[in-house]
């Protein structure tokens, strides 16, 4: 399988709100290639975005190479921006990001939604411990993965 496209649906709950270190209009958006998209108001309740990436199998690592705008990072380090900002005069003005890693993704669970045709799907909570827009990289507990029912990751 090579070149095939994949869907991550990264579910984004508990968003920080507007108003933020002097800031008014906080939204939250996804990064494509060098400009953010699907940007909305930091105090909704929640938002998914929806990310089409190519996948080809990595034929020394056996490991997913995700592909396409989307994805940033080296082979061996994809991630997803989450990017924090604000819209002036419909300029996209970035104060943070924050990175979903990929790297974890084993090519069986990507395979698997693959031939369902399922997405793979991410549970963020965007709140730091301070209140804030979360930032840098999520990993371990801050994120939940899953394909559709089936667990994918603790």
């Amino acid at each position: 399988m090579t070149n095939q496209q994949i869907t991550i649906k990264i579910r984004c709950q508990n968003l920080p709100g507007r108003v933020w270190e002097g800031r008014h209009a906080v939204r939250l958006g996804v990064q494509k290639g060098d400009g953010v998209i699907d940007d909305v108001p930091a105090d909704e309740k929640h938002v998914t975005f929806s990310v089409p990436l190519r996948v080809e199998r990595n034929p020394k690592t056996l490991k997913p190479n995700f592909r396409g705008p989307f994805a940033h990072g080296t082979p061996d380090e994809r991630f997803i921006y989450l990017s924090w900002g604000e819209r002036h005069a419909g300029v996209w003005v970035m104060f943070r990001r924050a990175k979903i890693h990929l790297n974890h993704l084993d090519w069986k669970t990507v395979e698997y939604a693959l031939v369902t045709g399922r997405p793979v799907e991410a549970s963020v909570s965007m709140t730091d411990e301070k209140g804030g827009p979360l930032c840098g990289s999520i990993k371990g507990s801050n994120i939940h993965w899953k394909v559709v029912a089936s667990e994918v990751l603790p």
